[in-house]
């Protein structure tokens, strides 16, 4: 164990580090959102459990300092990006037509689980996490900035720091699935068309974004124009 970075130490920061770079709302929460309210707590659990697993892989990247990994997605960050916004993009036209259950329906529900299993939950948000670079340079980032850019030097230091990323951000997952759960029984059918609806749009708008940021184009002019700045 490196004793510039006591166990304790490791846990707690790993935790806070794992939460907050999962808590941005994005792809991966409106699925586990949706999911929650249209199929309970087990499916909204199974939807995070597959991002919490997503930011453990690249934690782990930036902890264990693998840099043939970040090469590789740097290498190919154009086409890993093309595909995540291909997925995000079917995925959101997917949801829009998907006709949703009612609550409580337990023939609809038996019908629900044969088409989309509990696994398949987990590896749709586990893939959109892997196919989004940024991740693994949010975690690089971070890791300098507190000062544990060093922590792969010690396998064990780097298995805590790890394991309590995955504990941070899988909390962070269980919260949002308890909140949206907590509100499944306000939401009628015509609720849960509109949850699809909204939710499949902005699938949609996530792949098109991933993919209009593939373009040639140097943003930063156009940014200005509109009064954004420092992006």
């Amino acid at each position: 164990m490196n004793p510039a970075h006591p166990p304790v130490s490791l846990l707690i920061e790993g935790a806070v580090i794992g939460f907050l770079i999962a808590l941005p709302v994005g792809p991966a929460a409106i699925l586990c959102i949706r999911r929650s309210v249209n199929n309970g707590a087990i499916a909204g659990a199974m939807t995070g459990l597959g991002a919490a697993l997503g930011d453990a892989v690249f934690g782990g990247v930036a902890a264990f300092g693998l840099t043939f990994v970040a090469d590789f997605i740097h290498r190919n960050e154009l086409w890993i990006r093309a595909a995540g916004g291909l997925f995000l993009f079917l995925m959101g036209i997917s949801t829009l037509r998907h006709r949703p259950r009612s609550i409580g329906d337990p023939v609809a529900m038996d019908r629900e689980h044969r088409g989309l299993s509990y696994l398949r939950y987990g590896a749709s948000t586990l893939l959109i996490t892997i196919f989004n670079p940024i991740t693994v340079m949010a975690f690089g980032v971070v890791f300098a900035a507190q000062g544990l850019s060093d922590v792969g030097n010690d396998t064990l230091s780097a298995t805590i720091l790890v394991a309590s990323v995955f504990a941070g951000a899988l909390g962070w997952w269980a919260l949002l699935c308890a909140i949206a759960f907590a509100f499944r029984r306000h939401f009628d059918e015509r609720g849960l068309i509109w949850l699809n609806r909204i939710s499949g749009s902005a699938l949609v708008i996530f792949g098109i974004a991933a993919g209009v940021s593939l373009l040639p184009i140097d943003w930063g002019p156009l940014l200005a124009t509109v009064g954004i700045h420092g992006l």
